[in-house]
């Protein structure tokens, strides 16, 4: 992401997981700032709609915002060594 942040800046808004699942009304309200666009409460019960959902993500987007996956990547912490390593050299 530091390459697209120097090659587009000001184009890219990141959010961090972790910080989504500990305060999704701040997260939400920062990208929306960042695209022009007005709070609507109904973005923290976007899972209610009742739109049509035409991607992978269907299951995910008929619930709420879960933390379940937070740290998930630590299972794999010995796995992915090697990559972290060879990616911070």
């Amino acid at each position: 992401m530091e390459h697209w942040d120097k090659v587009l800046p000001h184009c890219i808004h990141t959010i961090r997981y972790e910080e989504m699942i500990a305060a999704p009304e701040n997260q939400i309200r920062s990208l929306l700032d960042f695209c022009g666009l007005q709070w609507n409460e109904a973005c923290l019960s976007f899972y209610t709609t009742e739109r049509r959902v035409e991607s992978l993500s269907l299951a995910q987007v008929r619930q709420p915002i879960y933390n379940d996956s937070v740290a998930l990547w630590k299972r794999y912490e010995k796995q992915l060594e090697p990559l972290v390593r060879e990616i911070f050299k």
